[in-house]
């Protein structure tokens, strides 16, 4: 049976726990606070206490780092100093990993990590990031994959939606969505637990994947069919000149996983 431990049970690393426990895996999760771990424990995942700042504060760090597969899932904190801060975090973390050697590293990154180039952007592109955020994950994503002691697999998620994650509410009160002609990249929860565990079952190692929707519907359809499905009035639409966009491929995911997605289109998802 294959440990996993994963590093940020919150939104997404909650079901994620819960479903690999459910596939049969042995199941390790992290919270940051005492009152996470019953919620880890009624679930049947083993429950741990840990927290970066940037030093691993943590009672049996040995213990949760020694699974045969890791999965760091927790954002770089909005600060001056992301950049340096993240990657010390990732440092510490990396040095309380006991007898690294062959273990399998998946770092949940973020497509913030490209430019807006508008145009298509995929994993091979040469990038230079254009937020704090996305130069503190590249920063990382090279620290994990440039150490020859474990195999890492990055996956650059887009915009997380899905249950109560929808971004219609965090514009409610501004009423007011920028270029809403250019188009978004959006993944769903359910296909995020479900590459994951791809990964794992295909033991996919030492890559970089983007994780995204198919289809990239404009903002302004996107959020009009939002306010419509939650009984809200439509926000305004206000184009800035020039718009900046993207458009992430998925193509090599697709390919490498043969992954099918669960909802490939964002205005498709009920």
């Amino acid at each position: 049976m294959k440990t996993v431990s994963i590093l940020g049970c919150g939104w997404l690393g909650e079901p994620l726990a819960f479903s690999l426990k459910e596939a049969g895996f042995s199941v390790r999760g992290s919270v940051r606070t005492p009152e996470g771990l019953p919620a880890l424990s009624e679930k049947g995942i083993k429950p741990y206490l840990l927290d970066i700042a940037p030093e691993v504060n943590a009672e049996r760090a040995d213990e949760f780092f020694s699974s045969d597969v890791l999965f760091i899932n927790f954002p770089p904190e909005r600060r001056d100093d992301i950049e340096t801060y993240h990657e010390k975090q990732i440092e510490n973390l990396i040095e309380a990993i006991p007898n690294p050697r062959g273990k399998m590293v998946i770092f949940a990154s973020s497509t913030s990590a490209y430019p807006n180039t508008n145009g298509v952007v995929r994993e091979e592109d040469s990038i230079s990031p254009d937020k704090p955020s996305g130069k503190a994950l590249l920063r990382v994503e090279k620290l994990l994959m440039n150490n020859a002691e474990f195999d890492t697999t990055v996956i650059r998620f887009s915009g997380l939606i899905g249950y109560d994650r929808a971004p219609i509410k965090s514009i409610r009160k501004k009423k007011l969505v920028l270029n809403p002609d250019c188009p978004l990249n959006l993944i769903h929860r359910d296909d995020c637990i479900g590459i994951v565990k791809s990964i794992i079952d295909l033991d996919v190692r030492n890559t970089v994947l983007n994780a995204t929707c198919d289809e990239h519907p404009t903002r302004r359809e996107y959020y009009s069919r939002e306010a419509r499905k939650y009984g809200i009035p439509p926000p305004f639409f206000e184009t800035e000149n020039p718009p900046e966009y993207k458009i992430v491929s998925n193509e090599k995911l697709k390919k490498t996983l043969g992954y099918t997605l669960i909802y490939p289109d964002p205005l498709g998802i009920p």
